[in-house]
């Protein structure tokens, strides 16, 4: 693999630059960590099923495919430049079932806690975390700009990448909103420009501490987040920033909202995003309706409009 070092000739001639940045971070995080020292031949079928094996145990089957298929694209490249590659595709490889993650998701009631309990400048961001729904690259790249008090809203129109902290264009081109900004949000958000927030040549609404860069997602998960957890009690395993969108994605689910509302406020590019990702929320409607339902006596009310008929 290590020979192969101008592969983004292999990728970036036909596909989008937001999927060519994706496969450069599974070759830094993720490939390059495991077949650095590998020969092209060498990733033959046991290699390349002990290697997607050991990445179901720490991300999704679609990542798993996404991934493989990045170090397909290299090889397939290094075999163009004349050099000998093992015979493998997905096909060749046992990827397990598609068995969704589950999701992690902060309760109203965590929320508040979380936020109470939380120093600045994490009280803030906690706050607009969860009464936006912001994704952490979105949150750590807002600037003060991007505050309109007058019309009450927060623009969000880029993100922040996680390993080269360059600011970039968000996930998708739906992610780019204007989004509400409710009266408690705006009160909290003025108070810490007011009295915590400090200028710095950026603009950058949560800097680090010298004022030149956003703070990084890592930083503000495991120096701001987890010790609040940890002092309230609240499990913190798989817990970061996302916790908060998912809660909030889940209490406008639980309260009934349109879906074009919940769509709208989540920004997913697919409506199948959506859907997916949030089925595990059941409106408080259906709850109530089910739970009325479920009182009647057996063999009455409902069970008396059931019809069978018998061959």
């Amino acid at each position: 693999m290590g020979a192969v070092n101008n592969w983004r000739q292999a990728i970036a001639p036909n596909l989008s630059p937001a999927t060519v940045r994706q496969r450069e971070s599974y070759l830094r995080v993720h490939i390059l960590p495991r077949f650095a020292r590998s020969a092209p031949h060498e990733l033959d079928i046991p290699q390349m099923q002990q290697f997607a094996t050991e990445l179901r145990k720490r991300v999704t089957r679609k990542t798993t495919v996404n991934i493989v298929s990045a170090v397909f694209t290299i090889l397939d490249y290094a075999e163009k430049c004349g050099m000998k590659i093992a015979k493998v595709g997905l096909a060749d490889l046992e990827l397990g079932p598609n068995i969704p993650a589950a999701v992690a998701f902060f309760t109203r009631r965590q929320a508040s806690q979380i936020i109470e309990a939380a120093e600045e400048p994490y009280k803030t961001l906690f706050a607009l975390a969860w009464s936006t729904g912001l994704r952490a690259g979105e949150l750590l790249a807002l600037t003060l700009d991007d505050l309109d008090f007058t019309r009450k809203i927060v623009r969000v129109n880029k993100s922040i990448d996680d390993t080269t902290r360059e600011v970039r264009q968000p996930k998708t081109p739906r992610s780019i909103a204007l989004l509400p900004m409710p009266s408690a949000l705006e009160a909290k958000l003025r108070d810490y420009i007011q009295k915590h927030w400090k200028p710095n040549p950026r603009q950058i609404l949560f800097p680090n501490q010298e004022g030149t860069r956003p703070r990084l997602r890592d930083s503000v998960v495991n120096t701001g987040l987890k010790p609040v957890l940890k002092r309230l009690g609240i499990p913190a395993e798989r817990i970061g920033l996302h916790a908060f969108r998912h809660g909030l994605a889940t209490e406008l689910v639980e309260a009934s909202v349109p879906f074009t509302v919940l769509q709208n406020q989540l920004r997913h590019a697919d409506v199948r995003t959506t859907l997916r990702t949030y089925s595990h929320a059941i409106p408080q409607s259906q709850r109530d309706v089910m739970e009325q339902l479920g009182g009647l006596p057996i063999g009455t009310g409902i069970g008396t409009v059931l019809k069978f008929s018998s061959k």
